[in-house]
């Protein structure tokens, strides 16, 4: 095999025979120009309606004759239908159905008929803001530490104890499901006794009323101010800047009694001295503690607050700027 395809290679190798084999290959690529070049301009010259007779229709459109009848439309029935209403016609009732639901007003109401008084080591001190319906917030102690409870709100004692209701003088817990009171607190004669044997006999009608006035004192206005949006909105965070007491005399109510939380030269800076017994606020009497949600509703907007208080005997009257309301 090698011995007839050597020859035939070294003939090929001759320079006259690949210049023949070459010039062989130019002429095949020019005709394959050529013949491209010959389609193209076959394409573009010849019309495209000419191309469409000449290429076969592959599934052609077939149109049905007017030999099947149509079927006619009634429109003197349609209009029988009244699709959109009839004419004139009045517009049918609309039926509103009023759905009753149990609001959580209702779940509340009465819920203190039939409670039995709370064994919980809790005591009640004060109320910050009761309604109608039963929310506000609640004065709670535990353990000799206060703390401001809203309704809902878990206390801290073992097992599901939450604040149910608020209301004036006492506040319903729900002990696992269980209705429970809890009063006001109210001194033991022994406090009272104690009270009475620590105070001389008064002379509230000689002594002069001390004024002080911290309108002009620019961080005791910085400091009222953030009391004040504390009190609206986290409450209970105002039990580590003051702790209030409920001071009652005779089973009638008093005032309350203040004394500094951890900071306590915050609670100088506003000129409160441990141990004062507020009376009122702005005029508002705090002997009814009816009058703390119209004292709540007061501060909201008020740019100033006039505390009345005893500090021993004497009669103590702080004027605290609140600086201007979000509204104002």
């Amino acid at each position: 095999m090698s011995a007839f395809i050597d020859p035939v290679l070294r003939q090929i190798g001759q320079p006259t025979n690949l210049r023949r084999i070459r010039n062989f290959a130019i002429v095949l690529l020019v005709c394959w120009l050529l013949y491209s070049l010959a389609r193209i301009v076959w394409a573009l010259a010849v019309p495209a309606e000419e191309i469409s007779q000449v290429a076969p229709a592959i599934n052609p459109i077939q149109f049905q004759g007017d030999s099947v009848g149509r079927a006619e439309v009634d429109i003197e029935a349609m209009r029988d239908w009244h699709l959109f209403g009839e004419v004139g016609a009045e517009a049918p009732a609309v039926i509103e159905e009023v759905v009753t639901e149990t609001s959580d007003a209702l779940a509340r109401e009465g819920i203190e008929k039939g409670a039995r008084e709370s064994r919980l080591q809790l005591k009640l001190r004060g109320v910050v803001a009761s309604t109608e319906d039963g929310l506000g917030h609640a004065i709670i102690e535990h353990r000799n530490k206060q703390a401001v409870y809203a309704v809902e709100d878990k206390l801290p004692v073992s097992g599901r104890v939450t604040l149910a209701k608020v209301m004036q003088r006492q506040v319903v817990l729900d002990n696992g499901g269980t209705y429970e009171l809890l009063t006001l607190f109210e001194e033991t004669e022994l406090d009272v006794q104690a009270d009475t044997r620590s105070k001389p006999a008064p002379q509230r009608k000689t002594l002069t009323k001390a004024e002080v006035d911290k309108r002009s004192d620019t961080s005791a206005t910085e400091l009222a101010r953030g009391y004040r949006e504390r009190l609206y909105q986290n409450p209970q965070s105002l039990a580590e800047v003051v702790n209030v007491a409920a001071v009652r005399n005779d089973g009638n109510l008093q005032g309350y009694r203040v004394s500094p939380g951890k900071d306590k030269d915050q609670f100088k800076q506003l000129g409160f001295k441990s141990g004062d017994l507020v009376t009122s606020v702005n005029g508002i009497a705090l002997d009814d503690p009816s009058n703390t949600m119209r004292l709540y509703q007061t501060l909201r907007t008020a740019t100033e607050a006039v505390f009345e208080l005893e500090r021993g005997d004497q009669p103590v009257s702080i004027t605290v700027s609140l600086g201007e309301t979000q509204a104002q």
